[in-house]
């Protein structure tokens, strides 16, 4: 139990006082850390870099015979079960995330994309939206990095009309994906 004596009283309302005459400076980063939160995406800290996830949708599918290599629909309908989950069906949820190191703003996958946006109804390709609800802004994505070629990670390359959703991005690929 922390207790309050005269002395740290003294001492806070001393430290107190003093606070109006502190110097502080604004960041200097090129993407200045954010403070916000949203259901749409979620901020952390790692070190000095500020992680966002951003929520680009969730899909429940019908789960089909050869949905995962190696296994059967059967042994993964029990694996459904002993963990609580549905069978016959699964969920996937789609979440790029965007690191801001201070000098640089990063974005890992783009989602499904716009016209994914639209052929679902909102449903999943909602990064872009969410994106400028976390006041992330694409002309200020200073690099791309795929993963891996799969829709869900490089459909949101594009904006609408066909143009690039990070007009002033460098996108990376890793070379033994960019070869296969």
């Amino acid at each position: 139990m922390t207790e309050i004596t005269r002395r740290a009283t003294l001492a806070g309302a001393a430290a107190s006082a003093l606070l109006p005459f502190v110097k502080t400076s604004p960041a200097s980063a090129a993407a200045p850390p954010a403070a916000t939160q949203n259901a749409s995406f979620y901020r952390y800290n790692v070190g000095t870099h500020q992680i966002t996830v951003v929520c680009d949708g969730v899909a429940t599918v019908n789960l089909t015979d050869n949905y995962a290599a190696g296994a059967n629909k059967d042994d993964i309908n029990k694996i459904f079960a002993e963990n609580h989950l549905p069978t016959d069906k699964v969920t996937h949820t789609f979440n790029p995330v965007v690191v801001n190191t201070g000098p640089k703003l990063v974005v890992i996958d783009t989602g499904l994309g716009p016209d994914q946006f639209t052929q679902t109804k909102g449903k999943v390709g909602q990064f872009h939206n969410n994106l400028a609800a976390a006041s992330i802004d694409r002309a200020a994505v200073d690099t791309v990095i795929i993963s891996h070629f799969h829709g869900d990670h490089i459909n949101g390359l594009l904006a609408a009309e066909n143009k690039p959703a990070f007009p002033n991005a460098e996108i990376m690929v890793p070379a033994v994906e960019w070869k296969f």
